[in-house]
């Protein structure tokens, strides 16, 4: 009864759900601005602006879900976990440029191992919590977003980042720069809806329940 007293009296408002649609549709057409900048002769676009926004974007997501820990009560794990694992793609993203580019080395797989082994221990530890979480992650706002991120990064960029993919669509004007630079804003596309799904899953995450 006071659940739908508290909707009646809470109805949703279709001018912030469209200020909302507004604001993801134009972060996604954002993200295409690095095609127009200036980009240094001989500098892969992979090393460039493209997967330095992809880092940035990561890396906001993981502050995100650490800044929600404070505020998630018993569901600080969830936001741990996922904090794990957002910062070992971050990882996985500047090893590239780090290595690469600054000619440092970086024990990526081994910083990235200690992470996701952090986030199983803290699993294995708070699996009642976890389980819950994972059982109505469906309910969770933002979590399509990282669903849809996933699927072009696993699924959808298979294809369209390969050569054979361009050379059956193009034929005589392929290039081999086209499925490089689809691979890359392909990418970026995936940590920007990666990013929103982070706010969103954090917004939900930071809200406790009546029971606590």
């Amino acid at each position: 009864m006071p659940t739908t007293q508290s909707r009646k009296l809470n109805p949703g408002s279709w001018k912030k759900t469209l200020i909302r649609v507004v604001i993801v549709c134009a972060g996604s057409v954002a993200i295409l601005l690095p095609a127009w900048l200036p980009n240094k002769p001989g500098a892969p676009l992979e090393r460039g602006t493209v997967e330095l926004l992809q880092a940035a974007l990561l890396a906001a997501s993981a502050a995100v879900m650490i800044g929600a820990m404070g505020h998630s009560g018993y569901r600080r794990s969830v936001c741990r976990v996922l904090a794990f694992g957002l910062a070992a793609a971050l990882v996985g993203e500047i090893e590239d440029f780090i290595v690469g580019i600054m000619r440092w080395p970086f024990p990526d797989v081994w910083v990235i191992g200690v992470l996701l082994l952090s986030a199983l221990i803290t699993v294995l530890r708070h699996r009642s919590v976890m389980l819950k979480f994972f059982s109505t992650l469906g309910h969770h706002a933002g979590a399509g977003f990282i669903g849809a991120a996933l699927l072009i990064i696993y699924v959808f960029n298979r294809v369209i980042a390969t050569p054979q993919f361009w050379q059956a669509s193009l034929g005589d004007a392929f290039s081999p720069e086209v499925p490089r630079i689809c691979k890359s804003y392909l990418e970026l596309l995936a940590c920007y809806f990666i990013f929103v799904g982070s706010i969103g899953l954090a917004i939900t995450l930071g809200r406790r329940e009546e029971a606590e």
